[in-house]
């Protein structure tokens, strides 16, 4: 028993010994098993925490892409709207042009039915849309076939690019234009025919430019007329043959010498000012000029521009074709020198109005003229005088009088008649009429004998007789006119003339002897002597007076015979 309970003792003992060490192994193990099940914890925890992380990860690069996309297309949303609005712009400009443009515009849909035409159309060819469908068909494919042009249209569409081409077309009015069409047929992004649009302009012009162009172009390199091209920068581009003809120069020779541009050309020719006519009517220029050919010889030469401009009337060449005419410019010269010579002699023969009107008509209308003043003049014993004359000295002495009798006549607006031997006669108030005529008439008479007494002082100082002058003027009407078909001449008839001739015959000799009716119109500014009531032949006793001189009130000097200033300004009232 004792043993039992000491070794229950010792038991005991040792085991109050061991149980701090048990209680510690105890406490570790619950303390292990807490950490291990706290690590699985927290190990499921920190796998929560990792998981949660990467979806937050996931999220926010999500909301940077999403952001990002946002921003991407809040600025294809922008980008779109200018592009909008670009388009919105073009689209007004397209507009205004497709409506007030001259070129024609027909748009149709995707199955060519014509939807619109413009103002131009209109224009060009007298069409509404209306009276378009109604002549032609209702699309662009009865069109095609009935202008055999389908084959075109085909092409267009299945190279899905524009096609232009020209051809011969009739307005509604029946004019036949050549007419240049650009057929645009417009896809959408599948490729699928939205529109058709067609534009067509007037190029019959151009047509025949360019007709005439290819005919140029056989003959310029054979024919004998100059030719230079200008390309589109007014430069020569090219010169024929006959160009070396004509001035003698290679091109690069003539450049050298003129210069290249067509400005130089016009200077040289000196036909500066038709370059700006040139380049803004588009029109052929044609121009005469004189020139010099490389050897120094002067020529004549008739020029001929033509401006030459694209299917958009943009300049593209001028073409200068000239022809040596040289020859008509002498030939011309000759006969204008014919001309004036004879013109110079029919003045001679005929008053210039007279001459004008034979000259335009080839007849002269005789004319009554109701008041005249006839002048005879007659030298004193012509007969006896010219007796002991040879007949060159004769012509001589007469030609010395008359040449300064005929001076006299143009200085006082008289019209010279006619010399018949040693007659003289003139008449004031033909052609022109005019009222000064009696005062003309006499102021010719009395120069007319001053002239005869001046050449009487030189022909006495040589040891010879002096001549002498009758003068004799009437005024009253006449008729006046040319007569003949052959060296015609310009005369007047009717009793005035008679009388006049009368009255030079009682005239004394170195005297001025008017009638009556010219003393009346006279007397209040000449110095006149009545001679009373004086036969003349035929005509009985005519009234008559000695005119000696201006009156001094009215004569510029001494000599009675030159008008003062007064008596001019009198004259030009009348």
């Amino acid at each position: 028993m004792s043993t039992v309970l000491l070794m229950s003792y010792l038991f005991i003992q040792k085991a109050v010994l061991f149980l701090p060490l048990f209680l510690l192994l105890v406490c570790a193990a619950i303390l292990y098993i807490v950490f291990i099940k706290s690590k699985k914890v927290i190990n499921r925890y920190k796998k929560h925490l990792e998981l949660n992380r990467n979806q937050l990860n996931y999220f926010r690069i999500n909301l940077i892409q999403e952001q990002q996309s946002l921003s991407l297309h809040r600025e294809e949303l922008l980008s779109q709207a200018e592009h909008l609005q670009e388009l919105n712009f073009e689209l007004e400009k397209l507009s205004l042009v497709a409506s007030k443009t001259d070129t024609a515009v027909i748009i149709a849909d995707n199955k060519g039915r014509f939807t619109w035409v413009n103002q131009g159309f209109v224009k060009l060819f007298g069409y509404t849309m209306g009276e378009l469908i109604a002549e032609v068909g209702k699309d662009i494919f009865s069109v095609s076939n009935e202008m055999n042009i389908k084959p075109m249209l085909e092409r267009a569409i299945n190279s899905k690019q524009s096609l232009n081409y020209t051809s011969m077309m009739q307005t509604k009015s029946g004019e036949k234009k050549w007419i240049k069409t650009t057929m645009n047929p417009i896809y959408d992004d599948k490729n699928k025919i939205m529109q058709y649009i067609v534009l067509q302009t007037d190029v019959s012009e151009l047509k025949l430019i360019n007709d005439k162009l290819k005919k140029l172009s056989m003959v310029a390199s054979k024919t004998s007329n100059s030719v230079i091209i200008f390309n589109s920068n007014r430069e020569i581009d090219w010169v024929n043959e006959g160009f070396h003809l004509m001035y003698g120069y290679s091109r690069s020779e003539f450049i050298e010498q003129h210069g290249a541009s067509l400005a130089d050309f016009l200077k040289w020719n000196q036909q500066e000012t038709i370059l700006k006519d040139l380049l803004q009517n588009h029109k052929t220029v044609s121009y005469v000029c004189p020139f010099t050919d490389r050897f120094g010889i002067a020529k004549w030469k008739q020029t001929s521009i033509t401006p030459i401009t694209n299917e958009q009337d943009q300049l593209t060449n001028f073409i200068a074709v000239e022809s040596d005419i040289t020859q008509i410019k002498e030939a011309e010269h000759k006969i204008q020198e014919q001309k004036d010579k004879a013109d110079e002699l029919l003045l001679n023969i005929l008053p210039a109005e007279t001459a004008e009107e034979l000259k335009s008509k080839g007849k002269a209308t005789p004319r009554l003229y109701r008041s005249v003043s006839v002048l005879f003049a007659d030298i004193q014993d012509f007969t006896k005088l010219a007796e002991n004359l040879t007949p060159e000295e004769l012509v001589h002495e007469l030609q010395t009088y008359f040449s300064r009798f005929d001076d006299v006549v143009n200085r006082n607006f008289v019209e010279k008649i006619k010399t018949i031997g040693d007659a003289f006669m003139c008449v004031g108030g033909i052609p022109m009429r005019n009222k000064s005529h009696p005062f003309d008439a006499v102021l010719v008479g009395l120069n007319l004998q001053r002239i005869i007494k001046e050449l009487g002082k030189e022909r006495e100082e040589k040891g010879l007789r002096a001549w002498q002058l009758r003068v004799g003027i009437h005024s009253g009407p006449v008729v006046a006119g040319v007569v003949g078909k052959q060296k015609m001449t310009y005369d007047i008839w009717g009793d005035t003339v008679n009388i006049a001739k009368r009255i030079e015959s009682a005239c004394v000799p170195g005297m001025v002897n008017i009638s009556a009716s010219t003393y009346e119109i006279i007397k209040d500014f000449f110095e006149c002597e009545h001679r009373g009531k004086i036969l003349a032949k035929h005509k009985g006793h005519i009234d008559m007076y000695f005119v000696h001189r201006i009156k001094p009130e009215f004569s510029e000097n001494s000599d009675g015979i030159t008008p003062n200033n007064y008596f001019k300004e009198m004259l030009a009232r009348l």
